[in-house]
């Protein structure tokens, strides 16, 4: 418990010192993947310029339609350590009914001024069982709102309450918003991640022998929604499908 407490007095130090100032805003937004069964939503930021040692998100669902499975943060690059050990911070909050709390830090005593960057970083992944047929819907807010800095970089910044210093999007699910047919033509659109590559697939029957082909590759970086026109004979019968993969 002593080199606990003595690793967040090196960690307040550091911020002190410190002197790094914020350069971007923080971009934070979630994406789904699905097996049928259960659905995961992948909570994800991108840093700019900003080098972070805390976020806070909070992930908000109906829970009528959604039975939580599992909650995980990224503990691979969120972890608190004195150079030696790795100590935990806070598991995510499940308490509340249709809400899951994330919170993580980062701070090394080998390296106290680290923190995290990049882009695509992966804040942690909350799985749910599917209850009804209805589509899932998501929606992303800051961790902590009142009282709590969520977002802080390596300088001491509180991005939360900074000009722009946060912009929380959407949790983007994939699936299929638009099958328009033309004169020898049939236009597909859909909703995705931005960060997988995906194949828009069709097959002219559900029968045993009749494969899913791959008509078209859209690799990342991907936009949010993507209209693609298949070239095709009048009067067919066709089938489509998007596949992704990381």
């Amino acid at each position: 418990m002593k080199s606990y407490l003595h690793l967040y007095a090196v960690a307040l130090a550091a911020f002190v010192c410190a002197s790094q100032s914020m350069s971007a805003s923080v971009n934070v937004y979630g994406e789904t993947s699905s097996d049928g069964t259960n659905v995961s939503v992948h909570l994800y930021a991108d840093l700019g310029a900003n080098s972070l040692v805390s976020f806070g998100v909070r992930l908000q669902y109906d829970p009528n339609n959604l039975q939580l499975l599992s909650a995980l943060k990224n503990a691979a690059i969120w972890y608190l350590s004195d150079g030696q050990h790795q100590y935990p911070y806070t598991e995510p909050d499940t308490t509340t009914p249709g809400e899951v709390l994330l919170l993580g830090v980062k701070f090394d005593g080998r390296n106290p001024l680290q923190g995290v960057t990049g882009q695509h970083v992966l804040l942690g992944t909350v799985t749910f069982r599917r209850l009804t047929s209805a589509p899932p819907t998501f929606t992303l807010a800051l961790g902590r709102p009142n009282s709590f800095d969520n977002f802080v970089t390596t300088g001491g910044t509180v991005l939360d309450t900074a000009p722009g210093g946060i912009v929380v999007s959407e949790v983007v699910a994939l699936q299929m918003i638009g099958v328009t047919p033309g004169p020898g033509w049939v236009t597909v659109q859909w909703r995705g991640g931005t960060q997988v590559t995906q194949y828009l697939q069709r097959r002219f029957s559900l029968g045993p022998t009749d494969l899913w082909g791959d008509i078209f590759t859209n690799p990342p970086p991907t936009s949010p929604t993507v209209t693609y026109t298949n070239l095709v004979g009048t009067n067919r019968v066709i089938f489509y499908r998007v596949r992704v993969q990381p």
